[in-house]
């Protein structure tokens, strides 16, 4: 009897152990390594970016002029770093096709694939976010965060399911294929709304954060005063991407589904928590090495921990027959 992959999940093959440790620590391996790089190794990626965004928003109409890292029109200014690169989320593909149980022809397959993908994916996120700041510039904050965190791993979830369906060998499987067409579609969905409502609700849950902060440090005689600087706290958006990543996953049955994302929300809890400790130890005591360690954590917390955390939870199920 053949097997038929009839849901998502029955994409993903069984991995080894040895795939959830490989990609967890050659994405963290990257991101450190980015970091610790030499800024002469990183400018070109940044200014090859720049200029290609450049030529992109020229080719729209935008009167725009590029020096270096740095794209421009009147007063509004882009400065490309590396989080602005395909970097991150290439890293991620790079390490999930390099990891999972496959050939090296299908590997290379799925690079070749993958990575043009991202990079096209991420010039059209740059091109927007640059087009919508033009005509208003309030809404740069909003598209910027959304597009850089949520939209990118969207990107690479669409890069994973592509490369999945072609490992299947089997074209006639529409039902799967229309079915991985429907969970991005309401990732897609279930992200934009859930998205808007954590504008609202990512300040008080860093309230929240902070009292733990507090609490912490007077066990240490220590008064802590934290204000509050911003309204958008980047690095908590991870939660938007993994709560969209589980409601649109349907074949999660309901009770797994809930305990799934109450166990990922604590895990992003602390690893928010240990960020801010990170920004208590850099800017309150000065530690050189807690620098490195908020770089790799908000990171690895970004980009791969919402798609670590989802694999798991959809691998908790066995194929359907």
């Amino acid at each position: 009897m053949i097997v038929r992959p009839q849901d998502l999940r029955d994409l993903v093959r069984p991995v080894p152990v040895g795939f959830w440790a490989g990609l967890t620590l050659s994405c963290a391996g990257l991101y450190a390594l980015l970091h610790f790089l030499p800024s002469g190794f990183v400018a070109p990626i940044n200014e090859h970016t720049a200029s290609t965004l450049g030529l992109a928003l020229r080719a729209l109409g935008a009167s725009v002029s590029t020096a270096r890292d740095t794209v421009s029109e009147g007063g509004l200014a882009f400065e490309i770093i590396s989080e602005c690169a395909p970097i991150f989320t290439a890293g991620l593909f790079l390490s999930f096709v390099i990891f999972y149980p496959s050939t090296r022809r299908e590997k290379a397959t799925g690079l070749r694939m993958g990575l043009p993908l991202l990079y096209l994916g991420n010039m059209a996120r740059l091109t927007t976010t640059f087009m919508i700041s033009r005509y208003d510039r309030r809404l740069f904050e909003v598209v910027h965060v959304y597009l850089g965190q949520v939209f990118t791993i969207f990107l690479v979830m669409f890069a994973v399911i592509a490369w999945l369906r072609w490992l299947d060998h089997d074209e006639s499987h529409r039902s799967a294929r229309m079915k991985a067409a429907v969970f991005l579609g309401r990732f897609a969905l279930i992200s934009g709304c859930f998205f808007l409502v954590w504008l609202k609700m990512n300040h008080w849950y860093i309230m929240f954060v902070n009292q733990f902060m507090i609490l912490g440090s007077s066990l240490f005689d220590l008064r802590l005063i934290i204000p509050r600087s911003i309204t958008v706290y980047y690095e908590t958006f991870n939660i938007v991407t993994f709560t969209s990543l589980v409601l649109g996953t349907p074949s999660i049955p309901w009770p797994r589904r809930l305990k799934g994302l109450g166990f990922g929300l604590a895990v992003f809890f602390l690893f928010y928590l240990v960020h801010r400790i990170d920004n208590l130890l850099i800017t309150g005591f000065a530690v050189p090495l807690a620098v490195p360690v908020d770089y790799v954590v908000c990171a690895i917390g970004q980009y791969v921990l919402p798609v670590l955390m989802w694999l798991a939870i959809v691998r908790k199920f066995p194929r359907l027959k």
